[in-house]
Order: structure tokens, then sequence, then C-alpha cells
């Protein structure tokens, strides 16, 4: 959190960029379903990849949560992914100009979401309002299993679903830092935000696991990653 304040500080309060779709203009790179990718940490330091690697020190050690034990196994040997961390698809930047707010395409749960339209999304911390800078959070531990790019998808609809698995390193717990600087651990409470282990292996169960009504999990996500927007805060759509 504070290297993306200080890479705010330098672009006008713009925040890095966010995309869910792969490429180099991200704020990290690396996509850890992907061999070559998950045990490299030049995704993580290297400018190149990563925009916020010069406010980060180019340190790879604080993308990953000293609790995720998860390896991938690529020729012959396992080795430790390099990377927890994931950024709510809420918040950031597009990857290409003009700047402007992420799209967050799964907050209306169908993956066509625009920014504005009909929920919030935070290109700026001073746009942070709703939820305040205090409830709002902007990383977090994601599962080891599904973890792929770097932005985290919540979908704010009813029923409650689940796009992106967040994690449970911490005795069923996650591991979140917020938009006004402050981390926390928060225990969930519903079974049911635990990947089932059937999960991984049958994948004709996909949508029984991913539609979860009235999960509190998920609830509790929703209110923390993003609000209605109101007329003043809608954003023009893309042709």
């Amino acid at each position: 959190m504070a290297a993306l304040q200080l890479y705010a500080a330098d672009y006008s309060d713009w925040l890095p960029p966010n995309p869910e779709d792969s490429g180099t203009n991200r704020w990290v790179g690396g996509k850890m379903n992907v061999p070559e990718e998950t045990t490299n940490v030049v995704f993580l330091t290297d400018p190149t990849f990563a925009k916020l690697a010069p406010y980060a020190g180019r340190s790879a050690a604080i993308y990953k949560c000293p609790s995720d034990k998860s390896t991938v196994s690529t020729a012959g040997a396992s080795y430790a992914r390099v990377r927890t961390f994931s950024m709510s698809q809420a918040v950031g930047t597009k990857p290409t100009l003009p700047e402007g707010p992420v799209d967050g395409p799964w907050l209306d749960g169908t993956r066509l979401h625009v920014a504005g339209h009909p929920w919030k999304t935070y290109g700026k911390f001073s746009t942070m309002d709703r939820p305040s800078p205090a409830e709002l959070w902007v990383f977090l531990d994601e599962d080891e299993h599904l973890i792929n790019d770097a932005a985290f998808a919540v979908a704010m609809t009813t029923p409650t679903q689940i796009i992106d698995w967040p994690g449970i390193y911490h005795g069923f717990s996650c591991g979140f830092a917020f938009a006004d600087g402050h981390s926390e651990i928060h225990r969930w409470k519903d079974p049911r935000t635990r990947i089932p282990s059937n999960y991984l292996t049958e994948p004709a169960d996909y949508l029984q696991h991913k539609i979860q009504p009235e999960n509190s999990d998920i609830t509790w996500l929703q209110r923390h990653t993003s609000a209605r927007a109101q007329v003043v805060d809608v954003q023009v759509r893309r042709p």
C-alpha cells in the first residue's frame, strides 16, 4: 500500500493499470497458473512487467504471504509460487490511454461491466468515497488453487456468487489491505467459501460451487468492494 501511494503521488493520483487480461502494462505481472510465470520474480521486479516495482524497491518478497506454501511442478521439480496477492478489479486504471478507472468486468457477474454502469470503480484515491478508504479493500490473499492473473473479481449481484476464491491461509481467514493503508485478517464464516476438493477434479460441478445464495462472506466482500454509482460518478461508455 505504501508503494501504491508513492505511485499515485507521481501520477496525479492515478493508480497503476489493473486489467483482467494479460499484457505488460499492469501493476504487477505474471499468471500464477502458467508454470513459466508462476516461479519468475522478473514479473514482480522488472518495471517492464510491473509498474509498481520501482516503488516497492523491486522486492519480490512483498507479494508473497509467508503462510502460502503452494508450489507448482515443472520439469520434474517443485517450486514455490512467487505471488499470493491480487488487486481488486474495482481498483486501478485501464492499460491504455486515455487514463480512466478500470471497468471492473465481473462486478455485474457477467464480465461485461463498464465503469460506473452501475458499480463504482476507482482510478484515483480521491474517488474512494463509497465505501470509505478505511472500508475499501485493495489487495488480498488469493486462494492458491485458482489464482491466475493479478486482478481479483467480486460480483456485486444477488444471489451471491464467487468469481475468484479468496485465500484461507490464516486458519480459514484472509489478509486484506485497505485504501487508507491499514491491513487486517478477516475470518470467514460460511464453509462454502473454502474451495471444495471436488471443484478441482469435477468440472461439471462448476456452477454448483460458484452460485452460493446468502453467503455472508460474499456479502462482506461486496460491502467492501464497491457501491452503486451515482449520476456524477458515471463514466462515458467506450465505443
